[in-house]
């Protein structure tokens, strides 16, 4: 449909068949047979990103608009992807508490156990990270691989003056204008990009010190950090920086900082007229930092080769 109605006709489902329209609970598991919740992210995000770039804009999809549809639906599929989620657990109770008698059986050999935990531990990260990303979904086995990514399309003079300019239209009454919005979006890709590697490194190091950091991200227990994956001797100081962004503001929260940006600096109408706080100079000091700390790690993983 290509004009919006109110017309009751227009108001019922046009795709479904009348067999589908008597039992639509028949569809999910299909649907998520073929989609994860990441694909659909993914997905969507690229439809957005298209239309947003695209000229003559509908009166009626302003891009403020059409990016609150897209976050509003996104969150709509994820409660779905949930309660289907819930639906399958429930039926493969059964067949799961045999499974869990035979897997205690396995669990006394310890060897067999640290392995398998160790396989937990990089399976459970990669989730959470394609669970929480919105458009950076590649690269999770190897962070320094999403490092090379993220310089090979800015060097540190022209990222900084792009992250000034976006940080400050967010709390002005006008919108990005010094480019197209897929330009917007393709930078925020690379942002959230970079912070998904540092969340990697980190983890990495914590799982190589122990419990010695901490920093205050929502907790997933022992199963939160990965194996080694790399030899490399990480400077404290950056260590340190790591931890402490992250105490600053969870990956989850990060997250959400990074889709408030996208929002109002698309929009003509400033985050804080909506009632929304997004302090620009603290941003800008802490994602720059960031960058910068990544540059030097990346130097360090060159050097050794």
């Amino acid at each position: 449909m290509r004009f919006i109605s109110d017309d009751a006709n227009d108001l019922k489902p046009a795709w479904l068949s009348s067999q589908e329209t008597e039992c639509p609970e028949k569809l999910l598991p299909g649907f998520w047979k073929l989609y994860t919740i990441a694909d659909c992210r993914f997905f969507l995000w690229q439809m957005l990103s298209a239309s947003l770039s695209s000229e003559n804009q509908d009166v009626d999809a302003s891009p403020g608009e059409q990016i609150s549809f897209f976050e509003n639906l996104v969150v709509y599929l994820e409660a779905a992807f949930i309660l289907h989620d819930q639906s399958t657990s429930s039926n493969s109770e059964l067949g799961e508490a045999g499974d869990s008698i035979r897997g205690a059986h396995l669990k006394n050999v310890k060897g067999q156990e640290i392995l398998t935990r160790a396989g937990n531990r990089h399976r459970k990260l990669n989730k959470r990270l394609k669970r929480l990303s919105i458009w950076n979904r590649d690269g999770f086995d190897n962070p320094y691989v999403m490092l090379d990514s993220f310089f090979d399309a800015y060097d540190m003079a022209s990222f900084k003056v792009r992250l000034y300019d976006i940080l400050q239209v967010c709390c002005q009454e006008k919108y990005y204008d010094k480019g197209s919005p897929a330009d917007v979006l393709y930078f925020l890709e690379k942002v959230e990009s970079i912070i998904n590697a540092g969340y990697l490194i980190l983890m990495t190091e914590r799982d190589k010190r122990g419990d010695n950091l901490k920093p205050a991200m929502e907790s997933i227990g022992d199963e939160s950090t990965i194996s080694k994956s790399s030899e490399i001797e990480l400077p404290e100081v950056s260590v340190q920086f790591l931890a402490e962004f992250f105490e600053n503001k969870s990956l989850k929260k990060w997250k959400q900082e990074l889709n408030r940006i996208c929002l109002y600096s698309l929009s003509s109408q400033s985050a804080q007229q909506w009632g929304v706080w997004i302090d620009p100079l603290t941003v800008y000091k802490q994602i720059s930092s960031l960058v910068e700390t990544a540059f030097d790690l990346r130097k360090i993983k060159s050097e050794l080769g």
